[in-house]
């Protein structure tokens, strides 16, 4: 018996040290999902059609308990890397369930050649038609700064492309916890020349 208690309190460390890297090992996937997730938009932001009159559109939404729930629609040239005419690419949260046809709750990209961002009605839009970004994002936040104070921001724009966009993803929920923030959610502010 004494054999079993020293063994245990031997292995007490080994086990936490276990479970802390294997927490760590996850918050760093998660970070680093969301970094590709931002890294994917801002690429398609880089390809913007710079001449065209209405490129960017931005519709503020915030579903259930005040989370970010924004619609991205970027009048790109992106298409035409697969072949297809530059057209509207579309960037909003799906959220999964029942009522959604069983759809995984993510971020979702729909890529619409040949239209323009009035043309594109984003309530009709269906999840099988798009690629999934990113599973599990709750928060996709998007403004055009006016100032330099997040007060500043437009939550609503619709026009040519501005000098720069915030954009923030996260998978997490509005809590107080900061290393909870930290791990689930990043922004970025994507400048363009």
């Amino acid at each position: 018996m004494l054999t079993g208690i020293l063994t245990t309190l031997a292995l007490a460390p080994v086990v936490m040290t276990v479970r802390q890297v294997v927490q760590t090992q996850s918050d760093y996937n998660d970070i680093s999902a969301l970094r590709r997730a931002m890294n994917f938009i801002e690429r398609d932001l880089q390809s913007a059609m710079r001449l065209a009159p209405n490129v960017i559109t931005i519709t503020d939404h915030e579903s259930m308990g005040g989370l970010d729930d924004d619609t991205l629609m970027i009048m790109s040239s992106s298409p035409t890397v697969q072949n297809m005419p530059a057209g509207t690419l579309v960037y909003k949260i799906i959220e999964g369930g029942i009522l959604h046809g069983n759809v995984i709750q993510g971020l979702y990209r729909w890529v619409l050649p040949g239209k323009t961002p009035g043309n594109v009605d984003v309530e009709a839009l269906e999840p099988k038609d798009a690629q999934l970004v990113l599973p599990d994002v709750k928060i996709f936040g998007v403004e055009i700064p006016n100032g330099s104070h997040e007060d500043n921001r437009q939550k609503e724009y619709s026009g040519k492309l501005p000098d720069g966009i915030y954009i923030k993803i996260g998978r997490g929920n509005n809590d107080n916890d900061k290393n909870e923030d930290r791990r689930n959610k990043i922004e970025s502010f994507i400048v363009f020349p």
